[in-house]
């Protein structure tokens, strides 16, 4: 076995000159519940998974637990575990020695080395094959890893946290997470509430989301835009009240954001989830045909639409509403099913009412 490799020093990070990072806005009641959770769990080093809807700010919820506890003047490392390759995964997160895969020439180091000392965040660890799982599991249990292509173990010290949409218990419960992985990740669990339940937050999220989008030019919202927002159902919680105010943005004139360039997809929120019929196994059944089997024409783009919408609801319904495996059946990754269902307007917050109805 290897010596333990030293810790990075304080001095070598690249502190000075940096702008600072996007914290967690808000001071509401949910928010002011969820700083002291925070300040809480970020004494101790005992692992965290966080919950929360896509939007919701995991990340930023697990940088403030680093920032505040012992391990602050070390590295803070951020994957989304779902956008690896899984061919790949093994030497992303270990490292690899040189030929250990075509096109591996150098020696590389892994998520795990470059977080040593301070904390490595899991994001959408639930999308980890169960084949990743199990190495995880060894990683987690020995405090070591061993890079691909290696045959000695180095020892590394990182606090793990982990994130998630939905809870890492929903995954045991479908049998596509293991349970005692779940055991190593699931110690404290720190859930953030979604948007609608802040909504009191609205005017101070717009103020720091503009000020950031725009910091050379003050910019103000008219007084009939805020209760639009408040209005609004936002499914994907502060990204895509981001994604709103940088549009609005563009068509702001004399610096003040009105209603009519809110742009609100109005119908976003409200839309019922649609479900497509059983179909027979060998015939596709695409939107405007007709029982007989003639179709009418209809505008290419209204046409392609709904046929993407259908053929994703089949998916999720054959996959019992898990995404994962709705994705691999699609050909798709997670995040690239996640954003064609906020293209189309799918709400996921439906699809979880399902599952938990199953």
């Amino acid at each position: 076995m290897s010596s333990p490799s030293p810790r990075p020093s304080p001095s070598q990070l690249p502190v000075a000159g940096m702008p600072p990072a996007p914290q967690l806005s808000g001071n509401s009641l949910p928010m002011q519940a969820l700083r002291a959770q925070i300040g809480r769990i970020a004494r101790c080093g005992a692992p965290v998974a966080i919950r929360g809807e896509s939007g919701t700010g995991k990340e930023l919820a697990a940088r403030a637990i680093h920032a505040q506890g012992a391990r602050a003047s070390f590295p803070f490392i951020a994957v989304n575990c779902g956008a690896i390759p899984e061919a790949l995964m093994e030497a992303e997160f270990f490292g690899c020695r040189p030929g250990a895969y075509t096109g591996a020439l150098h020696e590389r180091q892994g998520l795990f080395q470059a977080a040593h000392g301070g904390s490595l965040l899991l994001d959408e660890v639930d999308d980890l094959p169960l084949a990743m799982q199990v190495k995880l599991l060894r990683v987690l249990q020995e405090r070591r890893v061993r890079k691909l292509g290696g045959s000695s173990d180095e020892a590394v010290d990182v606090r793990i946290l982990c994130a998630s949409q939905h809870g890492l218990a929903r995954g045991v419960a479908a049998g596509t997470f293991r349970q005692d992985l779940f055991y190593r990740l699931h110690v404290i669990e720190l859930a953030l509430p979604p948007l609608r339940e802040r909504r009191g937050d609205l005017q101070v999220l717009c103020e720091v989301i503009l000020a950031r989008l725009s910091p050379r030019r003050a910019v103000s919202l008219a007084p009939a835009v805020l209760a639009a927002l408040a209005a609004y159902a936002f499914p994907g919680n502060v990204r895509e009240l981001e994604n709103v105010l940088e549009r609005a943005l563009a068509f702001a004139d004399g610096g003040v954001i009105a209603l009519d360039g809110l742009d609100l997809p109005s119908a976003a929120g409200s839309m019922p989830l649609r479900v497509p019929p059983a179909l027979p196994e060998r015939q596709l059944c695409l939107p405007g045909m007709a029982a007989h089997g003639v179709a009418p024409v209809l505008p290419l783009d209204v046409y392609l639409r709904q046929a993407e919408r259908d053929m994703i609801m089949l998916a999720l319904v054959q996959a019992r509403y898990h995404r994962a495996r709705a994705a691999r059946q699609l050909g798709l990754s997670v995040r690239q099913l996640r954003y064609r269902m906020q293209k189309l307007t799918i709400q996921e917050s439906l699809l979880d009412a399902r599952m938990d109805d199953r």
